[in-house]
C-alpha cells in the first residue's frame, strides 16, 4: 500500500473520536495541548502524511499534493485544531525540503520533523504580507562572525511548545535584503507570551513569541532569497489552509442535511447552493493541487480560491447553527464547535483583509 493510500485509510475517525477532548482544553493546559498535539501529529505520521509529496532537493519541480490535500480535509472534517497543528507541521517540512541555503542541516532536520522529535511552528504570515507590500517585517537580524542575531516578534505563531519545536519566519536588516530563518525553540532569549484564551483552537499553542538577541548558526539560515522562497512555497501554503476550509465547510453541510425537516425545509435551496459551490471549489483545488506551481497558473488563483474556501466555510457553519436550533447552541457540541472554528478563519494569515488587500491589487 502506497503512503498515500495508507494516510488516507480511515484517517479522520481517531481525530473524530478526540475533538471534544482537543475543544476543551484550557490555555494553562500547556503540557495537555502539546500532548494532544503531539498524538494527533504522531497518528498522522504513521499513516504517512508528513512524508507525502515532499520535494526529493530543494529545486525540484512542484509535485502533486491531492493526496495530502485530502488527508487534511478529512482530518478537519472532524477537529479543525488537529488539521491545523499538522498544516503547520507539514508546511516547516516543505520550507527544509525547500531549503536552498548550503550550509542548511536539511536532511537532519526533516527527519526530525516528519517523526515528530520536533514540531515545526509557521511564522511567515507577516513575512509573505511584507513581500506584498502589506506591512513591514517585525524580526531584524544582524550578522555576528559565523551567527546571526535575531530582535523584535513574530506576532503570531502556533505548535510552540518549548524546547522541541522550530520556528520558521523572516527577518530584514538594513541593508534591505531580508532572510528566511529557522529558529530552534531551545534558543537562549526566545520568549513566548501567555498562551491567550481563544474561541477555539486552543489546543493549537498559539502565541507571540519575543525574541531579544536570540543567536543562530549562520547554517539555519532557510534561504537568502526572501521573495523567490516565499513565492515557491506559497501555493501549497494556500492550498492546505483551503483543505482545512473544505474539511469544515463539508462537515457543516453534511451535519445540516441531517437537519432539514418541517420547517428547516425553507433552508433546503440554501444548502443546494453551498453544495453546488463546495462541489466547483473543491474541483478547482484539486485541480491546482495537482501542479502547486505559481509559475504554472498565477498566484492569483491559489489567493482567490482561498478567499472563497474561507468565506464558504462560514457560510456552511452558519446554515447548520441555524437549522440544528437550541442544540446547536450548547457549548461543547459539534455545530458550536465548528461555529468557533470558522471564526478563525478570517483572522489566520492571510487575514481576510490581506486577502481581499491583494485580489484587489493583482490583475
Amino acid at each position: 500500500m502506497s503512503a498515500e493510500t495508507t494516510a488516507q485509510a480511515g484517517i479522520g475517525s481517531f481525530y473524530g473520536q478526540r475533538a471534544a477532548e482537543v475543544d476543551g482544553v484550557r490555555p494553562g493546559e500547556v503540557s495537555i495541548h502539546e500532548g494532544l498535539t503531539r498524538a494527533g501529529l504522531r497518528h498522522a505520521r504513521d499513516r504517512g502524511a508528513l512524508a507525502m509529496a515532499v520535494p526529493v532537493a530543494p529545486q525540484d519541480a512542484p509535485v502533486s499534493i491531492q493526496p495530502l490535500m485530502t488527508v487534511v480535509r478529512d482530518i478537519a472534517r472532524e477537529c479543525v485544531s488537529s488539521a491545523f497543528s499538522l498544516w503547520s507541521q507539514r508546511m516547516v517540512v516543505q520550507y527544509a525540503a525547500r531549503a536552498s541555503h548550503s550550509e542548511f542541516p536539511r536532511d537532519e532536520l526533516l527527519g526530525r520533523l516528519v517523526d515528530v522529535d520536533l514540531v515545526g511552528s509557521t511564522g511567515l504570515g507577516t513575512p509573505m504580507a511584507h513581500l506584498l507590500g502589506a506591512g513591514p517585517l517585525t524580526v531584524s537580524f544582524r550578522r555576528e562572525r559565523d551567527s546571526i542575531v535575531l530582535n523584535g516578534r513574530v506576532n503570531w505563531a502556533s505548535n510552540l511548545f518549548p524546547p522541541n519545536f522550530i520556528l520558521v519566519t523572516g527577518a530584514g536588516d538594513e541593508t534591505g535584503d531580508p532572510l528566511i530563518v529557522a529558529i530552534p525553540g531551545d534558543s537562549p532569549g526566545i520568549g513566548i507570551a501567555p498562551y491567550p484564551e481563544l474561541l477555539a483552537l486552543q489546543a493549537t499553542g498559539s502565541s507571540t513569541v519575543f525574541l531579544r538577541d536570540v543567536t543562530i548558526p549562520a547554517a539555519n539560515v532557510v534561504s537568502v532569497d526572501f521573495a523567490g522562497f516565499l513565492r515557491g512555497v506559497r501555493p501549497v501554503f494556500l492550498l492546505l489552509q483551503s483543505s482545512l476550509c473544505w474539511g469544515l465547510t463539508a462537515a457543516s453541510l453534511a451535519a445540516a442535511r441531517g437537519a432539514i425537516r418541517g420547517v428547516n425545509e425553507s433552508f433546503a435551496d440554501d444548502l443546494s447552493a453551498l453544495h453546488a459551490r463546495l462541489s466547483e471549489l473543491s474541483e478547482r483545488a484539486l485541480t491546482f493541487g495537482e501542479c502547486p506551481d505559481a509559475a504554472v497558473r498565477p498566484m492569483r488563483d491559489f489567493v482567490q480560491l482561498r478567499h472563497e474556501f474561507a468565506a464558504l466555510a462560514g457560510e456552511a457553519t452558519r446554515l447548520d447553527a441555524a437549522v440544528q436550533g437550541g442544540r446547536g447552541y450548547a457549548t461543547r457540541c459539534a455545530t458550536a464547535r465548528r461555529f468557533r472554528e470558522a471564526a478563525f478563519l478570517p483572522v489566520q494569515a492571510p487575514t481576510e483583509g490581506q486577502l481581499r488587500w491583494e485580489l484587489s491589487h493583482s490583475v
